[in-house]
Formats: structure tokens, sequence, C-alpha cells
């Protein structure tokens, strides 16, 4: 390569690098609220619907000690485009439960069991609340979006898995009556909170 060549190549690639550092980045977050269609596997969180036994559709465990599992997770749809100069990332975020793989032991029908399975699909909202949140107070850039957000995301994901099993030790797994109530207590405040904020 001719020092010319590489002079300019070497301007050019500067001028790119810059170009990309200064461009300013635009992070739209929110609460995707999906809807669950008739039938289908997944329930998206929604204020309005709580979890029916009925729900739980996968084969119990009968070797688990526990009466019921409710699965359920927190995901995003991310997507990028300019508007002038500026990179716009726009993120949703939306909690879900999986019925095929959340279950109940034949004989657990009770409405106090049931509250303590609605509560871990509760626990997974607040966890996507955080998430929502901890974006908006990031910085992200041209250069460490992908990074960033995947760092956010595993970070908030491991939070919220040590929160529902905090929920469960504590509760003795709803056995202990007294623990929760407090708990079913505190999660409600946090959910109502949340819910609130959305109001118009």
């Amino acid at each position: 390569m001719s020092l010319i060549k590489f002079l300019l190549l070497l301007i050019f690639s500067l001028s790119f690098s810059m170009k990309c550092l200064s461009q300013k980045v635009i992070v739209h977050v929110f609460i995707d609220n999906k809807l669950s269609k008739p039938g289908s596997d997944t329930i998206y969180y929604d204020f309005n619907r709580k979890l029916i036994w009925a729900d739980f559709r996968g084969k119990p465990d009968s070797s688990y000690f526990g009466s019921a599992i409710t699965a359920s997770g927190f995901a995003f749809n991310a997507s990028m485009h300019f508007e002038d100069q500026d990179m716009v990332f726009t993120i949703g975020v939306y909690p879900f439960f999986t019925k095929s793989h959340s279950w109940k032991k034949n004989n657990i029908n009770s409405d106090y069991l049931l509250l303590h399975e609605q509560h871990h699909f509760d626990i997974t909202r607040l966890g996507a609340q955080k998430f929502v949140e901890e974006i908006k107070n990031a910085h992200f850039t041209a250069d460490n979006y992908n990074t960033l957000l995947n760092s956010i995301y595993t970070k908030v994901y491991y939070e919220n898995q040590a929160l529902q099993q905090d929920y469960d030790l504590e509760t003795k797994n709803s056995v202990d009556i007294k623990k929760q109530e407090e708990w079913n207590n505190k999660i409600a405040g946090e959910i109502k909170n949340i819910r609130e904020s959305y109001a118009p």
C-alpha cells in the first residue's frame, strides 16, 4: 500500500470513528403490554388478569417437594434506526408465564396456594420494571449498546431469580403463614406502585 493510500485510509477511519463517537444515542424503553392470545401457551403479564389453576398445564413432578411451579420470566425486543444523525434504540420489555412448563400437583386447588404462585409472577413483573429503570439510567453509546444491554439484562435476571428464591425460602414455599402474609403485603404494595405510575 502506498503512503498516500495509507494516509487516506487512516483519515477515513479516524473520521468514521469520530462520527460514531459524536453521535447522540437515544433510548426508548418501555413495558410492552402484549396481549395473550386464546389457546396460546404464553400468558403476558396483565394487572387485571390473575393466574388460575387451569393455567398450570405442565406435568407435575411427584418427586418435587413443592405443590406447584410457576414458570415465568421477562424478555425484550430491541430495534435501532437513525433520526438525522441520532441513533435511536427502541426496547420493549415483556414479562411472561409459560403454561406448559408450569404445573401443580393433583390435590392442589386452594386460593391460598394460588396466590403464592401469582406472587411469583408478580416478582417477575417487578424484575421487568427494574430492567426498564436500569436501562433508563445507563449510558449507551454506539460502541457499547449490545454489550451493555445484555450485561444489564443478565444482572437484573439473576437478581430477580435470587428474589424468587428468597420468597420461597422465607415463606417455606407458603407453609409459613405469617411470612407469606408479609410477602403478600410487600409484593402487592410494589405492584400497586407500578400500576399507579402507569395510570393516565
